[in-house]
Protein backbone atom coordinates (compact mmCIF):
# COMPACT_ATOMS: atom_id res chain seq x y z
CA UNK A 1 0.00 0.00 0.00
CA UNK A 2 1.09 3.58 -1.26
CA UNK A 3 1.95 5.88 1.76
CA UNK A 4 -0.72 9.05 2.02
CA UNK A 5 -0.05 11.85 -0.22
CA UNK A 6 1.08 15.09 2.24
CA UNK A 7 -0.51 17.16 0.02
CA UNK A 8 -3.84 15.27 0.63
CA UNK A 9 -3.77 15.28 4.76
CA UNK A 10 -6.50 16.88 6.79
CA UNK A 11 -5.19 20.53 8.09
CA UNK A 12 -3.68 20.15 12.14
CA UNK A 13 -6.57 20.83 14.22
CA UNK A 14 -7.63 23.75 15.63
CA UNK A 15 -6.50 25.57 11.99
CA UNK A 16 -9.77 26.83 9.98
CA UNK A 17 -9.29 24.80 6.03
CA UNK A 18 -7.54 26.55 3.79
CA UNK A 19 -9.43 28.60 1.58
CA UNK A 20 -10.53 26.92 -2.11
CA UNK A 21 -7.81 27.51 -4.32
CA UNK A 22 -5.04 28.12 -1.88
CA UNK A 23 -1.34 26.42 -2.23
CA UNK A 24 -0.76 24.04 -0.58
CA UNK A 25 1.97 24.77 2.46
CA UNK A 26 4.94 22.31 2.49
CA UNK A 27 4.89 19.79 4.60
CA UNK A 28 6.60 20.94 8.07
CA UNK A 29 6.04 25.03 7.19
CA UNK A 30 2.61 25.42 9.78
CA UNK A 31 3.76 26.43 13.20
CA UNK A 32 2.83 24.02 15.99
CA UNK A 33 -0.55 24.38 18.22
CA UNK A 34 -0.55 26.67 21.15
CA UNK A 35 0.42 24.91 23.95
CA UNK A 36 -2.07 25.30 27.76
CA UNK A 37 -2.12 27.90 29.51
CA UNK A 38 -0.23 27.74 32.43
CA UNK A 39 -1.97 27.25 35.73
CA UNK A 40 -3.20 29.99 37.87
CA UNK A 41 -0.66 30.71 41.02
CA UNK A 42 -1.96 28.65 43.84
CA UNK A 43 -3.25 31.10 47.17
CA UNK A 44 -3.02 28.73 50.06
CA UNK A 45 -6.67 28.50 51.63
CA UNK A 46 -6.90 30.01 55.15
CA UNK A 47 -8.39 27.52 57.56
CA UNK A 48 -12.24 28.39 58.98
CA UNK A 49 -13.77 26.74 61.80
CA UNK A 50 -17.40 25.94 61.60
CA UNK A 51 -18.66 28.90 61.43
CA UNK A 52 -16.81 29.66 58.34
CA UNK A 53 -14.43 32.35 59.72
CA UNK A 54 -10.99 32.04 59.56
CA UNK A 55 -8.86 30.64 62.56
CA UNK A 56 -6.67 33.87 61.91
CA UNK A 57 -6.92 37.06 60.89
CA UNK A 58 -6.59 37.40 57.01
CA UNK A 59 -3.95 39.67 55.56
CA UNK A 60 -4.21 41.92 52.14
CA UNK A 61 -1.66 39.38 50.76
CA UNK A 62 -4.46 36.67 51.28
CA UNK A 63 -6.81 38.25 48.83
CA UNK A 64 -6.82 38.52 45.18
CA UNK A 65 -3.90 40.51 43.97
CA UNK A 66 -6.25 42.91 42.32
CA UNK A 67 -8.66 43.53 44.95
CA UNK A 68 -5.89 43.67 47.34
CA UNK A 69 -4.61 46.86 45.48
CA UNK A 70 -8.21 48.44 45.72
CA UNK A 71 -8.41 48.05 49.25
CA UNK A 72 -5.28 48.87 50.18
CA UNK A 73 -4.83 52.52 52.55
CA UNK A 74 -2.72 54.27 50.12
CA UNK A 75 -5.25 53.50 47.22
CA UNK A 76 -8.53 53.33 49.26
CA UNK A 77 -8.26 55.49 52.23
CA UNK A 78 -9.82 59.36 52.23
CA UNK A 79 -7.37 61.77 52.17
CA UNK A 80 -8.24 62.76 55.94
CA UNK A 81 -6.31 59.50 57.18
CA UNK A 82 -3.95 60.05 54.56
CA UNK A 83 -3.06 63.96 55.17
CA UNK A 84 1.02 65.03 56.11
CA UNK A 85 -0.49 66.72 58.83
CA UNK A 86 -0.55 63.91 61.51
CA UNK A 87 3.09 62.93 63.29
CA UNK A 88 4.70 59.92 61.47
CA UNK A 89 4.09 57.42 64.47
CA UNK A 90 0.08 58.70 64.04
CA UNK A 91 0.07 58.02 60.67
CA UNK A 92 1.55 54.74 60.27
CA UNK A 93 -0.13 53.26 63.12
CA UNK A 94 -3.56 54.40 61.05
CA UNK A 95 -2.00 52.55 57.72
CA UNK A 96 -1.47 49.85 59.62
CA UNK A 97 -4.98 49.62 61.16
CA UNK A 98 -6.31 49.91 57.90
CA UNK A 99 -4.07 47.46 56.07
CA UNK A 100 -4.81 45.13 59.46
CA UNK A 101 -7.89 44.73 59.07
CA UNK A 102 -9.01 45.55 55.84
CA UNK A 103 -9.02 42.06 54.50
CA UNK A 104 -10.96 40.87 57.18
CA UNK A 105 -14.04 43.14 56.75
CA UNK A 106 -13.90 42.06 52.38
CA UNK A 107 -13.99 38.70 53.87
CA UNK A 108 -17.12 39.01 56.24
CA UNK A 109 -19.30 41.11 53.33
CA UNK A 110 -17.97 39.77 49.58
CA UNK A 111 -20.42 37.81 48.19
CA UNK A 112 -23.31 39.36 50.13
CA UNK A 113 -26.12 41.70 48.86
CA UNK A 114 -25.42 45.33 49.06
CA UNK A 115 -28.71 45.64 51.61
CA UNK A 116 -27.61 43.27 53.96
CA UNK A 117 -23.80 43.94 54.45
CA UNK A 118 -25.08 47.15 55.02
CA UNK A 119 -27.95 46.29 57.56
CA UNK A 120 -27.12 47.06 61.21
CA UNK A 121 -26.57 43.07 62.12
CA UNK A 122 -24.11 42.81 59.84
CA UNK A 123 -21.62 45.76 60.40
CA UNK A 124 -22.10 45.05 63.92
CA UNK A 125 -20.83 41.08 62.64
CA UNK A 126 -17.77 42.64 61.09
CA UNK A 127 -16.74 45.23 64.10
CA UNK A 128 -16.88 42.25 66.27
CA UNK A 129 -14.55 40.18 64.44
CA UNK A 130 -11.81 43.31 64.26
CA UNK A 131 -12.43 44.78 67.63
CA UNK A 132 -9.41 44.04 69.51
CA UNK A 133 -6.57 45.65 66.93
CA UNK A 134 -9.25 48.47 66.49
CA UNK A 135 -9.06 48.89 70.45
CA UNK A 136 -5.32 48.28 70.11
CA UNK A 137 -4.68 50.60 67.69
CA UNK A 138 -6.94 53.24 69.72
CA UNK A 139 -5.36 52.53 72.79
CA UNK A 140 -1.84 52.93 70.65
CA UNK A 141 -3.14 56.33 69.72
CA UNK A 142 -4.28 57.49 72.86
CA UNK A 143 -0.40 57.09 74.21
CA UNK A 144 0.85 58.55 70.92
CA UNK A 145 -1.38 61.62 71.29
CA UNK A 146 0.17 62.13 75.31
CA UNK A 147 3.82 62.23 73.68
CA UNK A 148 3.17 64.13 70.30
CA UNK A 149 -0.40 65.55 70.26
CA UNK A 150 -1.56 67.22 67.00
CA UNK A 151 -0.74 70.91 66.66
CA UNK A 152 -3.26 73.39 67.54
CA UNK A 153 -2.48 76.85 68.15
CA UNK A 154 -6.04 76.98 70.05
CA UNK A 155 -8.22 74.76 72.02
CA UNK A 156 -11.29 75.04 69.67
CA UNK A 157 -9.08 74.38 66.74
CA UNK A 158 -9.08 70.89 67.89
CA UNK A 159 -13.16 70.69 68.07
CA UNK A 160 -12.88 72.13 64.70
CA UNK A 161 -10.23 69.53 63.26
CA UNK A 162 -12.58 66.56 64.74
CA UNK A 163 -15.40 68.19 63.06
CA UNK A 164 -13.99 68.52 59.81
CA UNK A 165 -12.52 64.80 60.40
CA UNK A 166 -16.07 62.95 60.97
CA UNK A 167 -17.59 64.82 57.50
CA UNK A 168 -14.92 63.87 56.29
CA UNK A 169 -15.24 60.50 57.27
CA UNK A 170 -19.07 60.01 56.62
CA UNK A 171 -18.52 61.60 53.17
CA UNK A 172 -16.07 58.70 51.86
CA UNK A 173 -18.80 56.47 53.23
CA UNK A 174 -21.40 58.17 51.61
CA UNK A 175 -19.07 57.57 48.02
CA UNK A 176 -17.84 54.71 48.66
CA UNK A 177 -20.96 53.03 48.80
CA UNK A 178 -21.95 53.95 45.18
CA UNK A 179 -19.48 51.45 43.84
CA UNK A 180 -19.12 47.76 43.55
CA UNK A 181 -20.59 46.19 46.73
CA UNK A 182 -17.89 44.30 47.81
CA UNK A 183 -14.85 46.51 47.94
CA UNK A 184 -17.06 49.73 47.93
CA UNK A 185 -19.02 48.73 51.40
CA UNK A 186 -15.62 47.44 52.63
CA UNK A 187 -13.66 50.56 52.00
CA UNK A 188 -16.87 52.30 53.76
CA UNK A 189 -16.44 50.49 57.16
CA UNK A 190 -12.96 50.27 57.21
CA UNK A 191 -13.15 54.07 56.50
CA UNK A 192 -15.66 54.81 59.45
CA UNK A 193 -13.51 52.75 61.87
CA UNK A 194 -10.12 54.60 61.37
CA UNK A 195 -12.16 58.02 61.83
CA UNK A 196 -13.44 57.11 65.15
CA UNK A 197 -9.81 56.31 66.02
CA UNK A 198 -8.48 59.01 64.65
CA UNK A 199 -10.93 61.29 66.55
CA UNK A 200 -9.83 59.35 70.10
CA UNK A 201 -6.34 60.70 68.83
CA UNK A 202 -7.86 64.17 68.25
CA UNK A 203 -9.31 64.37 71.66
CA UNK A 204 -6.60 63.18 73.78
CA UNK A 205 -4.35 65.55 72.13
CA UNK A 206 -6.97 68.49 73.21
CA UNK A 207 -6.61 66.96 76.75
CA UNK A 208 -2.88 66.63 76.61
CA UNK A 209 -2.61 70.03 75.70
CA UNK A 210 -5.04 71.39 77.99
CA UNK A 211 -2.90 69.44 80.89
CA UNK A 212 0.61 70.82 79.46
CA UNK A 213 -0.77 74.69 79.44
CA UNK A 214 -1.72 74.39 83.07
CA UNK A 215 1.91 73.14 83.26
CA UNK A 216 0.89 69.67 84.41
CA UNK A 217 2.50 66.42 82.95
CA UNK A 218 -0.06 64.15 82.07
CA UNK A 219 0.26 60.67 81.14
CA UNK A 220 -1.45 58.06 79.10
CA UNK A 221 -3.53 57.06 82.33
CA UNK A 222 -5.04 60.40 83.15
CA UNK A 223 -6.41 61.11 79.38
CA UNK A 224 -7.52 57.99 79.33
CA UNK A 225 -9.63 58.39 82.13
CA UNK A 226 -10.87 61.76 81.33
CA UNK A 227 -11.92 60.03 77.69
CA UNK A 228 -14.02 58.00 79.20
CA UNK A 229 -15.22 60.26 81.83
CA UNK A 230 -16.56 62.72 78.62
CA UNK A 231 -17.95 59.57 77.26
CA UNK A 232 -20.05 58.33 80.10
CA UNK A 233 -18.08 56.14 82.55
CA UNK A 234 -19.92 57.25 85.93
CA UNK A 235 -16.98 55.78 87.86
CA UNK A 236 -13.93 58.51 87.59
CA UNK A 237 -15.21 61.53 87.70
CA UNK A 238 -13.01 63.48 90.76
CA UNK A 239 -10.94 60.68 91.41
CA UNK A 240 -7.43 60.10 90.97
CA UNK A 241 -6.48 57.93 87.74
CA UNK A 242 -5.24 55.10 89.68
CA UNK A 243 -4.60 51.78 88.00
CA UNK A 244 -8.09 50.02 88.73
CA UNK A 245 -9.66 52.99 87.49
CA UNK A 246 -7.69 53.39 84.54
CA UNK A 247 -7.88 49.62 83.71
CA UNK A 248 -11.90 50.04 83.91
CA UNK A 249 -11.50 53.08 82.04
CA UNK A 250 -9.98 51.83 78.91
CA UNK A 251 -11.79 48.47 78.66
CA UNK A 252 -15.21 50.81 78.51
CA UNK A 253 -14.09 53.17 76.31
CA UNK A 254 -13.14 50.00 73.88
CA UNK A 255 -16.40 48.48 73.82
CA UNK A 256 -17.81 52.47 73.18
CA UNK A 257 -15.28 52.88 70.09
CA UNK A 258 -17.16 49.71 68.79
CA UNK A 259 -20.48 50.26 69.56
CA UNK A 260 -20.46 54.14 68.79
CA UNK A 261 -19.02 53.16 64.92
CA UNK A 262 -21.95 51.07 64.59
CA UNK A 263 -24.27 53.66 65.70
CA UNK A 264 -21.78 56.66 63.43
CA UNK A 265 -21.70 54.21 60.78
CA UNK A 266 -25.50 53.59 60.08
CA UNK A 267 -26.08 57.42 60.18
CA UNK A 268 -23.11 58.47 58.10
CA UNK A 269 -24.85 56.71 55.10
CA UNK A 270 -28.13 59.22 54.64
CA UNK A 271 -26.99 61.42 52.09
CA UNK A 272 -25.85 64.88 53.23
CA UNK A 273 -27.57 64.95 56.63
CA UNK A 274 -25.35 62.07 57.22
CA UNK A 275 -22.23 64.52 56.62
CA UNK A 276 -23.59 67.06 59.02
CA UNK A 277 -24.29 64.50 61.54
CA UNK A 278 -21.02 62.70 61.28
CA UNK A 279 -19.27 66.14 61.89
CA UNK A 280 -21.16 67.87 64.28
CA UNK A 281 -20.92 64.28 66.60
CA UNK A 282 -16.96 64.73 66.34
CA UNK A 283 -16.85 68.04 67.61
CA UNK A 284 -19.16 67.24 70.11
CA UNK A 285 -17.33 64.50 71.61
CA UNK A 286 -14.11 66.51 71.43
CA UNK A 287 -15.55 69.56 72.81
CA UNK A 288 -16.71 67.25 75.91
CA UNK A 289 -13.59 66.27 76.87
CA UNK A 290 -12.32 69.52 76.90
CA UNK A 291 -15.38 70.88 79.21
CA UNK A 292 -14.09 68.42 81.83
CA UNK A 293 -12.15 69.77 85.27
CA UNK A 294 -8.65 69.22 85.39
CA UNK A 295 -7.98 65.61 87.38
CA UNK A 296 -6.24 65.81 90.57
CA UNK A 297 -2.71 64.65 90.19
CA UNK A 298 -1.67 61.46 90.86
CA UNK A 299 1.90 60.43 93.00
CA UNK A 300 3.31 59.71 89.74
CA UNK A 301 2.87 62.91 88.06
CA UNK A 302 3.94 64.62 91.39
CA UNK A 303 7.14 62.93 91.06
CA UNK A 304 7.27 63.87 87.33
CA UNK A 305 7.01 67.24 87.97
CA UNK A 306 9.79 67.03 90.76
CA UNK A 307 12.11 65.63 88.66
CA UNK A 308 12.16 68.06 86.02
CA UNK A 309 12.57 70.86 88.08
CA UNK A 310 15.52 69.19 89.46
CA UNK A 311 16.68 67.85 85.70
CA UNK A 312 15.77 71.31 84.41
CA UNK A 313 16.68 74.58 86.72
CA UNK A 314 15.81 76.92 83.91
CA UNK A 315 12.43 75.69 84.30
CA UNK A 316 11.77 76.34 88.09
CA UNK A 317 10.05 80.08 86.60
CA UNK A 318 7.23 78.30 84.46
CA UNK A 319 6.49 75.11 86.57
CA UNK A 320 6.85 77.15 89.82
CA UNK A 321 2.96 78.53 89.87
CA UNK A 322 1.73 74.96 89.07
CA UNK A 323 3.44 73.43 92.10
CA UNK A 324 1.87 75.83 94.16
CA UNK A 325 -1.36 74.67 92.79
CA UNK A 326 -0.96 70.87 92.96
CA UNK A 327 0.16 71.60 96.81
CA UNK A 328 -3.72 73.35 97.31
CA UNK A 329 -4.85 70.13 95.48
CA UNK A 330 -6.96 71.91 92.87
CA UNK A 331 -4.90 70.76 89.49
CA UNK A 332 -5.12 74.05 88.04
Amino acid sequence: MDPPDPASAPPPPNLPPPPVGAPTPAPGSLPPPPGPLPPPPIRPLVPRGPDGTPVRPLSLQDLPPAIAAKLQFDAAAPKRLRTADLPAPVAEELRQLWDGIVADVYDQVAGVSRRKALGRDQVQQVLQRVASRVVHAERVLIVAAVHAPVPASAEWKHVAMAGAGGAGAAFAEELAVLGSAGTAVTVAIVAAVAGEVLETYVAASARTVQYERAHRSPDAAIVVTDLAEAGGFGNSANRRANVRVVREAADWLGQQLIERTARRFARSLVPVVGVAIGGGTSAAGVRKVTKLPLRPPAKEELVRLAEDLLTDPAATEEVWPSGRALDAGDGR
